[in-house]
């Protein structure tokens, strides 16, 4: 699972948490069945924290405070996440929750076994989300973060202990209950490093971060009209990651890319016309890397035929479409995604083997002027690709990979969803005499 998928599974739950108002009567009849209720609720509680100070804590080298110092000398600033920052102040609130709190973490079993009580089950979902999503904010994954990244991970969290923060208050009237130690603070802190968050952007990208499921090619016969282009355009994204490709497949595979850009402009006109010029302007690029990359060949790698195969197919699926066709937009946004994703696999293959000289390039040495030899020696020789004297071929595989490029990235609806149920209230029952 990666990030997008058990940040969701958190806030779902705790944004139904959040809209049950009356606890009391949701925990059980009797006095004893509320305070064992509460105590499984308290250790899905200490899982949940412990998730928030881990992530934190992996993500603090790059959690910079978005508020203009007062301080004129910039060598008098603390470091990101040192406790100076509304982040750093955040994880020590966090901490010191974690240290006070006498109910220890869920075990295994608890977080993996249905509690059969709908509120508690709610805790559970949570907190069994909560372990998972260790291994998406661990210090490897967060080391490839950006700021950006990490300051989207702050405002998960800082909305995820102010849900906590006010559902420990409603817990008030719950036999054997302990409140979160300085819990005013703790909420304060998460609305201040919340609003440091949103002083600047958020990059909502994390959520393609953490483990990700081999992606397999999709077997059997094509398919039919566009999904068998969609089909051999997913087919062509795996093969090519698969193995190194020889620069000839590797020609192949990029003049596919032209000819499946330059058709698919008419059919994506018709629905999205942002989308059919970008396609457009991508066809023109390719053109201009085929061009540039003709006389290029090298050691890159021997694979890549089929990924060539599969190009092959998509383009010969397209063509035979009728030209009356509806592209459905889900279906566009398929290739949109596919195109992004071997669009970067291309830039860093072209990028790669300029950098470790697996590319070369045929050069036609001059004229000799006088010659004794009888045999006119070669004037095409081989010599490795410079990137100072290719800027233009290195300038045109980065356009590609462009930020411009690829799909925003949104907070989705399960942040939306927490926010609102933060500040829902429930309605007022009517006023009126009780007969």
């Amino acid at each position: 699972m990666m990030y997008a998928e058990t940040g969701a599974a958190m806030r779902a739950p705790l944004a139904e948490l959040l809209r049950q108002h009356r606890t009391q009567h949701r925990l059980g009849d009797s006095p004893s069945q509320r305070a064992e209720a509460g105590y499984e609720i308290r250790r899905y509680r200490h899982t949940i924290l412990a998730w928030c100070s881990q992530a934190l804590d992996s993500v603090s080298p790059l959690t910079f405070s978005n508020q203009p110092s007062a301080r004129a000398n910039p060598f008098h600033v603390a470091g990101a996440g040192q406790g100076t920052s509304p982040a750093g102040e955040l994880g020590r609130s966090i901490d010191l929750a974690l240290t006070h709190d006498r109910a220890p973490r869920a075990t295994i079993d608890q977080l993996t076994t249905p509690t059969g009580h709908p509120h508690v089950e709610l805790w559970r979902q949570v907190a069994r989300a909560a372990a998972l999503a260790e291994h998406d904010t661990a210090p490897a994954i967060a080391s490839t973060m950006t700021a950006p990244q990490a300051q989207a991970v702050v405002a998960d969290v800082a909305a995820i202990v102010q849900a906590l923060v006010v559902l420990d208050q409603r817990h008030h009237n719950t036999p054997e209950w302990q409140h979160l130690p300085q819990s005013g603070h703790l909420g304060w802190a998460a609305l201040a490093a919340s609003l440091d968050v949103n002083l600047g952007q958020p990059d909502y990208t994390v959520d393609r971060l953490g483990w990700h499921p081999r992606v397999k090619a999709i077997p059997g016969p094509a398919r039919p009209g566009i999904l068998g282009v969609l089909q051999a355009q997913h087919n062509l994204v795996v093969k090519l990651g698969s193995a190194l490709p020889s620069t000839v497949h590797l020609r192949y595979v990029i003049d596919s890319q032209r000819l499946l850009s330059r058709h698919l402009t008419p059919f994506a006109s018709r629905i999205d016309n942002r989308l059919a010029e970008h396609w457009n302007n991508r066809a023109d690029t390719y053109a201009d890397l085929q061009r540039q990359f003709r006389s290029i060949s090298g050691l890159l790698g021997t694979g890549g035929g089929a990924a060539a195969a599969e190009g092959a197919n998509a383009v010969a699926r397209l063509r035979s479409l009728p030209a009356d066709t509806i592209v459905e937009p889900r279906v566009l946004g398929g290739l949109q995604l596919l195109f992004g994703r071997l669009d970067q696999h291309i830039a860093d293959l072209v990028e790669d083997g300029i950098a470790s000289g697996a590319f070369a390039q045929r050069i036609r040495l001059p004229r000799p002027s006088e010659t004794d030899d009888l045999v006119a020696p070669d004037r095409d020789q081989l010599a490795p690709v410079d990137a100072v004297d290719n800027r233009g071929l290195i300038d045109t595989v980065r356009s590609l990979a462009a930020p411009g490029s690829k799909p925003r990235a949104t907070p989705g609806a399960s942040r939306a969803e927490l926010h609102a149920a933060l500040v829902h209230r429930p309605e007022r029952r009517p006023s009126g005499l009780a007969l």
